[in-house]
């Protein structure tokens, strides 16, 4: 019990200390708060320090992702961000295509090598629409087995990182031989408060968010038992979540609350740090190398597809890579990749993709999964 309590203190405490030292500039730029969480979580499972219990884990991962999608999509405002967006959405959307493109032909390349390639497809391709929390969702809609889940994260996070550890270093300094240099608004001012998504924490806002949270996750369970006459059928559970999530998000009074934004990204973060406390790399090692191939051919398939479409439709550098971040990562992932490249003016078309992400991901992925799995069967029949 008391090793109970203590990874439960962990998982409450470290997302509010990581998002602290990143309000006072505390965390270098190379360091997001999720990484962070990631790799706490990663060192305590893999250093073996104290014995951790896997079904709490497991347990805070599946309530961390509950209560962070709807939190995360209350601040969607999809008529102004589609109607103002422009280049972002073209290159967000080749990005999404890509993703489809490459994890569709993963499939279809290790299909006599591991099982049930339609479910690790689906996953990834929602990882590539917006990050992690997708690709937990996805798989517990799809009733992936939880070691899979565990292995495609762990295959993430190791392959994401790489990739991540790129963008922030030399990717930016190569694509200037490849991409147009993004045209600044000279014209344009910097409004602090329209380019910070996080603003003074309103804990009253955060209360009443975290409220109607758990009003919408009782309805999705309510329509899911209404239409099933049970709760395990995931897929619509999820779809039903994000559905009325969205549906919330037009009401304007919600919509304007102050950090709820925020408040999913605590919950999302509690959610990280949980899957960290789950990635085995040992287990990786014995079981889940082919898992790796797998995600290393579909992360690579999307980035290079992504590059040449952006080439072929002159996507300046830049908003390449805000919607690859916003894409591949989400929006926590932002602030960073302004940092690196000084551009200001992308940020928030860059948070608006990824929330675009997180509001399509389930859908996509999902339908992907079940589309790949009848044409997988009719090719080996």
């Amino acid at each position: 019990m008391p090793w109970i309590l203590l990874q439960g203190a962990i998982l409450l405490g470290v997302p509010f200390l990581s998002r602290r030292l990143a309000r006072r500039g505390l965390l270098p730029d190379w360091l997001s708060p999720v990484v962070l969480c990631y790799a706490i979580g990663i060192l305590l499972k893999n250093t073996s320090l104290f014995p951790l219990s896997d079904p709490f884990s497991t347990t805070a991962t599946e309530v961390g992702i509950l209560f962070a999608i709807p939190l995360l999509l209350y601040a969607t405002d999809l008529k102004r961000w589609l109607s103002h967006a422009g280049s972002s959405v073209l290159s967000f959307g080749l990005c999404v295509l890509s993703g489809v493109v490459a994890t569709v032909a993963a499939a279809y390349w290790f299909l006599n090598d591991l099982p049930d390639t339609w479910r690790l497809a689906g996953m990834l391709a929602g990882i590539y629409t917006g990050g992690t929390p997708n690709m937990q969702a996805i798989g517990l809609a799809l009733k992936a087995p939880q070691e899979t889940i565990i292995l495609v994260n762990a295959a993430d996070v190791l392959l994401g990182g790489v990739y991540l550890l790129l963008l922030t270093s030399v990717v930016p300094k190569w694509l200037k031989a490849v991409l147009p240099e993004f045209q600044h608004d000279k014209a344009a001012t910097v409004d602090e408060t329209e380019t910070d998504p996080y603003q003074a924490f309103s804990y009253g806002h955060a209360i009443r968010a975290i409220g109607l949270t758990m009003l919408v996750i009782g309805s999705a369970l309510g329509l899911t038992w209404l239409v099933y006459g049970q709760l395990g059928q995931l897929a619509f559970l999820i779809l039903m979540l994000t559905s009325l999530s969205l549906a919330v998000s037009f009401i304007p009074t919600v919509r304007n609350w102050e950090n709820t934004f925020e408040t999913g990204e605590y919950f999302l973060l509690i959610f990280c740090v949980a899957l960290g406390m789950l990635a085995d790399f040992q287990s990786i090692l014995e079981k889940g190398l082919g898992i790796v191939q797998f995600t290393a051919v579909a992360l690579l398939g999307t980035i290079l597809l992504h590059l040449l479409l952006a080439r072929l439709f002159r996507i300046d550098r830049d908003t390449f890579l805000f919607t690859s971040v916003a894409a591949i990562y989400g929006p926590p992932f932002i602030g960073q990749i302004a940092s690196i490249t000084g551009n200001r003016q992308l940020i928030l078309s860059g948070i608006a993709m990824g929330l675009l992400g997180y509001a399509i991901g389930n859908y996509l992925g999902i339908g992907l999964a079940y589309l790949l799995q009848w044409l997988l069967q009719a090719y080996t029949s």
